[in-house]
């Protein structure tokens, strides 16, 4: 999972902006002295500061350069059901809760599961949602991430409420693109039952997304069990002739 050129130019220069070496209304040093420090090509200085543009760090005008207008990246999504705002909604209802992480390598099996090469190595996240005051958790989760983010882990236990991927993109500037979505209906194991706190064999749904950069690349894979009374996924279906 090699990240493009474009990007690391555009992971350390949010680092930059973000840590107050670049505070707002600075201006960033110029496409050809970007091009110098990076030992790059003009095009992939302009990708870089394009996707700082896209996360809302700066903006960039003809004749005066990029300036710095915020040291933290806008949300990732509008509010709009068609832009998966009801994610946004969830992660500050039903706050997170980190149990476990650890580096692991797919197995075929969960590397089919998830559409994953097999042998690749991923930041697994094993984590909870819950509503506040609940006695029992609403899923359980295992986020597999980009190793190279390995600070996500103590970012999502710092910010219970944010989403993973509003986390990689204000901290690292891989700016998310898609989320692929794909439900299923399932019995629950022994070990996701207990987890849950419900029998063994109790119907469930489990969520799998996946969230993909400008480039098509999986950053993110999330895969969310829940007990099939405690999450309801609604839709509207528009006719269009």
């Amino acid at each position: 999972m090699a990240i493009p050129l474009y990007q690391q130019v555009a992971q350390d220069l949010v680092q930059q902006v973000t840590s107050g070496a670049f505070p707002v209304g600075s201006v960033l040093p110029s496409e050809l002295k970007l091009m110098e420090r990076y030992g790059t090509s003009r095009n992939t200085v302009r990708a870089a500061l394009k996707q700082l543009q896209d996360i809302g760090l700066v903006s960039r005008k003809r004749n005066r350069g990029t300036t710095v207008q915020a040291v933290s990246a806008a949300g990732t999504f509008a509010q709009s059901l068609s832009t998966l705002d009801d994610l946004v909604s969830f992660a500050k209802s039903a706050t997170r809760t980190v149990n476990a992480s650890k580096e692991v390598v797919l197995d075929i099996e969960t590397a089919r599961a998830l559409g994953c090469p097999p042998g690749s190595r991923w930041l697994q996240i094993a984590m909870t949602r819950s509503e506040p005051g609940a006695a029992v958790p609403l899923a359980w989760t295992d986020a597999y991430v980009d190793p190279r983010y390995g600070g996500v882990r103590q970012l999502a236990r710092k910010h219970p409420d944010a989403l993973l991927c509003d986390l990689i993109e204000k901290n690292y500037g891989r700016r998310i693109a898609t989320i692929d979505q794909t439900v299923g209906a399932r019995a629950l194991g022994a070990e996701l039952a207990s987890r849950l706190a419900v029998p063994e064999g109790t119907p469930g749904l489990e969520i799998i997304r996946k969230y993909r950069d400008a480039a098509n690349a999986m950053v993110l894979v999330t895969r969310s069990s829940y007990p099939a009374d405690r999450y309801v996924i609604s839709t509207t279906l528009v006719r269009t002739a």
